[in-house]
């Protein structure tokens, strides 16, 4: 380290050092190939995952690109590092080829709901399953802000989110099992956690309704005791007319938690993060219910993990 200079300039450079390397590999081979984006990320990590050019391009090519590779060669980067700069290159994709990019997850929120796993499960080895992965950015930053030994799985309906959430996975070394499949057909069973965020759904019938449907096959999927925790829109029971999915979900499982998110952290609508247990309780109002400041605003940050400290300790889950 030089002088003058604080390990979190260190932390930031390697960080930059190791998108500026994926971005430049991605660049020489649109040059090389012009593929779509996707498919130059999924290049460019099946290199650096052998430390060697295993494309088809030519001689001049390669050199250029093992130049780019040689600059990471010895440098040891974070979990962290790699995950932050693999989210921003698919970030970028997202906008090269116009997609917009809901399918991504703020890293605040993993990291809220890993403190909240930790809460909830004490073991020190847990089954962990993202159903509606995305991009897998919400189960690898949880993964990497739990202090517990992981299985892991994911599921996502569309195939290079699926391919993403491989990648930074090989990237990461986090053994991940991937399903490209209707999560509606998941058969899982005994996971410790479910963990998701859901995707913004137009207005259906609540019988019809894929969040409703999609929690109620998802808690099939628990273990008694085990826990789900989703990301979704704070009109979630809007639309459940006659209670229909509540009388549904409550057979079986407990509401014990409601936090209400900035709303700062959206562009279109508010969310809410939704705490089940697979345990019924008698006593239906005992939950948690909190609306999170600005993730910024550190104190009342910390008097609202606060409240969640106290709820936690008194009902001992």
């Amino acid at each position: 380290m030089r002088n003058g200079e604080s390990m979190q300039d260190v932390k930031t450079a390697n960080l930059e050092l190791f998108y500026d390397c994926l971005d430049e590999s991605n660049n020489i081979l649109y040059e090389a190939l012009h593929k779509n984006y996707f498919e130059l990320i999924e290049l460019t990590v099946n290199n650096i995952l052998a430390a060697d050019v295993v494309c088809d391009v030519d001689d001049e090519v390669a050199e250029k690109l093992n130049k780019e590779y040689d600059k990471i060669a010895n440098i040891d980067f974070t979990v962290e590092d790699v995950r932050k700069a693999m989210q921003a290159i698919i970030l970028k994709g997202f906008k090269e080829l116009r997609i917009p990019n809901g399918n991504t997850t703020p890293d605040t929120l993993g990291i809220f709901i890993a403190y909240l796993i930790s809460k909830l499960v004490k073991e020190k080895s847990l089954s962990l399953m993202d159903p509606l992965c995305g991009t897998g950015n919400l189960l690898h930053t949880i993964i990497n802000h739990l202090d517990k030994d992981c299985q892991a799985f994911a599921c996502d309906n569309d195939l290079w989110m699926t391919k993403l959430t491989t990648m930074v996975s090989n990237l990461l070394s986090i053994p991940v099992e991937v399903y490209l499949q209707d999560c509606l057909n998941l058969n899982q069973r005994n996971l410790d956690c479910i963990v998701f965020d859901m995707p913004n759904i137009s207005k259906e019938d609540s019988k019809n309704y894929f969040p409703y449907r999609a929690i109620l096959h998802f808690s099939e999927m628990l273990k008694a005791n085990g826990s789900m925790i989703g990301i979704v829109n704070n009109d979630f029971f809007d639309y459940d007319k006659n209670q229909e999915f509540k009388k549904a979900l409550l057979a079986s499982c407990s509401i014990i938690g409601l936090v209400e998110l900035p709303d700062n952290l959206f562009v279109s609508k508010p969310k809410v993060i939704l705490v089940i247990q697979k345990k019924v309780i008698e006593d239906k109002k005992n939950c948690f219910m909190v609306k999170l400041p600005s993730f910024t605003n550190v104190k009342e940050f910390n008097s609202s993990l606060m409240e969640i400290e106290a709820w936690f300790e008194k009902n001992n889950i």
